[in-house]
């Protein structure tokens, strides 16, 4: 992925939210670098709907479009799911799951792949469908702009 100081967008997962992938060249990266240590390659804005993703985890990856998607959907999940609560691990889980859905729906099947290749290593389990169920009607519960499958 080609470097920049900052892009912004609108989540085409959750239309009101606002995606801002920061690198170091920006001012605000020195300000949030601290909570992508604590939080990750993503988080969401406390109070906002707005999401900030660590733009240097992308830099130079080849599939860095394919990963800055997998985080949005992760991070998109957290919100679609009510997370609010200190990181843990069954909402991690939980939100790769979602992010799994989501990118399902829009068709985005590299990310997908991605996601699936990290999955054990992430959470020490193998991915199983099985495991969607659950997250699937939460999730459409919880949103009107997204349908399960």
């Amino acid at each position: 992925m080609k470097k920049e100081s900052q892009l912004e967008y609108r989540s085409e997962f959750l239309n009101d939210v606002t995606v801002v992938v920061v690198f170091n060249e920006d001012p605000l990266y020195s300000q949030v670098e601290g909570f992508f240590e604590q939080y990750g390659f993503g988080f969401m804005f406390p109070g906002q709907n707005i999401m900030i993703i660590d733009g240097e985890v992308l830099v130079g990856e080849p599939d860095g479009k394919d990963i800055l998607k997998f985080i949005e959907a992760h991070e998109v999940t957290h919100i679609l799911l009510g997370h609010d609560g200190p990181r843990n691990e069954k909402d991690e889980i939980e939100a790769d799951l979602g992010a799994y859905l989501l990118l399902q729906d829009k068709g985005y099947n590299k990310p997908i792949e991605i996601l699936l290749k990290h999955f054990k290593k992430r959470h020490g389990v193998d991915f199983n469908e099985i495991m969607l169920k659950d997250i699937e009607s939460r999730i459409y519960e919880n949103t009107n702009n997204w349908r399960p499958i």
